[in-house]
């Protein structure tokens, strides 16, 4: 009885991998050989294409993994416990990550009623036969800050040389690590950057066009997982730092407090959250000075041309940035490099009547709606919700994210603040170790 049992087990098993091998041309095309490759990637990608959805660009085998691994843990990013096996020369490495470009159409950041086109990438753990059984967590992780268009994470998946140590680039490499431990990891690209590229200005800052640009790609890639064969669960972990926590803190807000998008959300875990604009704001204007010297400016004119072009940009900066910081925001400059183009000393930057004036000039005072309606407002959040900010940030000021927290707690909500040491760079290092353990007791 016991043999027949097993037997009947493995028979049922292998039924099962044939039923899934013979399901569509498009999973045996996952499944050729290396020395095939090269002559069907086309005929893979058009068929891809065809549902207008993904594109495959290939995987990240254990040798890669090993070596942006390496590279974390020489960054001081809590990684190590995280173990990759080499393959054997006769194996493929059952560790491999797979990596497919989705794209969609959303709403066009100037609220006109045009589209615009976006993407992102997702990562898939290996492909097995448990795949179609078992349902992963789907980690959807915006990046932080970024200004150059070879830096939107499609076009780093798609061969961009990777910086060693460079902070953009650890946040990615930490979330792809993630795939190896069964989630699937979702990085959006930003409007105005990837297949958006040129097509309108980055929207910084604006949180409607973040989240329904994020919202449509996420369903697009949805809808990917199921052409492929995975299994997803329901709730989402949604988690991000700096402009990644903002858009986060903002997706997880709408997917909550609007049923009908058909998402929900286990776990919201931020760092270094820009969440009051107008606090930010205040506190810049009154700073000597300042570390990350471009994200207002960069805010300005994000709104200025799109959502808010009735924004007078002379009322707000000063000559040369008036007429001339507008092109270090075209997507071919390194964010590093514009950082250094500006002052780090507001009243170099932005007028006297921006400095002194916000509040009571009439000409300008509508900034503040502007502000106020872009930032994360608390709500009663269902999530578990958890925010970590260094102590010593004069970048996305502390003092914004822990009075945002003391509202959200005041509002009916629950969310848990924790303070860390170091400044907007160095408060990265704490949010990955808290990260890698609060993603695993959700997985």
């Amino acid at each position: 009885m016991k043999k027949f049992t097993f037997r009947l087990i493995i028979y049922s098993l292998l039924g099962l991998l044939l039923t899934l091998q013979s399901c569509s041309n498009e999973d045996s095309l996952d499944e050729v050989s290396s020395s095939a490759v090269d002559s069907d990637q086309a005929l893979s990608k058009s068929l891809s294409w065809g549902s207008g959805e993904y594109e495959d660009l290939g995987t990240l085998d254990s040798n890669t993994l090993l070596e942006i691994r390496e590279n974390l843990i020489k960054s001081g990013i809590h990684v190590s416990d995280l173990k990759i096996n080499e393959p054997s020369k006769t194996q493929k490495s059952p560790l491999e990550v797979q990596i497919l470009k989705v794209k969609a159409k959303t709403a066009h950041p100037n609220r006109l009623g045009g589209t615009i086109d976006v993407s992102g990438v997702l990562l898939l753990p290996a492909k097995t036969i448990f795949n179609s059984i078992f349902k992963h967590r789907i980690i959807v992780a915006p990046p932080p800050t970024y200004t150059y268009n070879k830096m939107a994470p499609s076009n780093v998946f798609q061969g961009f040389k990777w910086m060693d140590n460079d902070l953009h680039f650890n946040y990615l490499a930490f979330w792809t690590l993630q795939a190896l431990n069964g989630f699937i990891v979702f990085f959006p690209d930003y409007p105005g950057f990837g297949d958006s590229y040129k097509q309108c200005q980055h929207p910084y800052l604006d949180s409607k066009a973040m989240v329904n640009s994020t919202l449509d790609l996420l369903k697009s890639a949805q809808r990917t997982l199921t052409k492929k064969g995975y299994k997803y669960k329901k709730d989402l972990i949604i988690s991000g730092y700096s402009l990644g926590g903002f858009v986060a803190s903002s997706l997880a807000r709408e997917i909550e407090t609007n049923p009908s998008h058909g998402q929900s959300v286990s776990l919201l875990f931020t760092g270094g959250t820009p969440c009051n604009l107008k606090q930010i704001t205040n506190l810049v204007r009154s700073a000597e000075k300042t570390q990350h010297h471009f994200f207002l400016t960069y805010g300005v004119w994000g709104y200025k041309k799109n959502a808010y072009p009735y924004i007078n940009i002379n009322d707000f900066l000063k000559e040369p940035y008036a007429s001339k910081s507008l092109s270090w925001f075209d997507g071919t400059h390194y964010e590093l490099i514009v950082n250094l183009y500006f002052s780090n000393r507001p009243k170099d930057i932005y007028t006297e009547k921006f400095i002194k004036n916000l509040d009571t000039d009439p000409s300008i005072s509508y900034m503040n709606d502007i502000l106020y309606e872009n930032s994360v407002k608390p709500w009663k959040n269902k999530c578990r919700f958890i925010m970590t900010h260094g102590t010593s940030d004069i970048s996305v000021y502390y003092q914004n994210a822990y009075d945002f927290s003391k509202q959200q707690n005041q509002s009916g909500g629950n969310v848990t603040f924790i303070s860390t040491v170091g400044d907007h760079i160095i408060g990265m290092i704490p949010y990955y170790t808290k990260a890698t353990f609060y993603t695993l007791l959700y997985k």
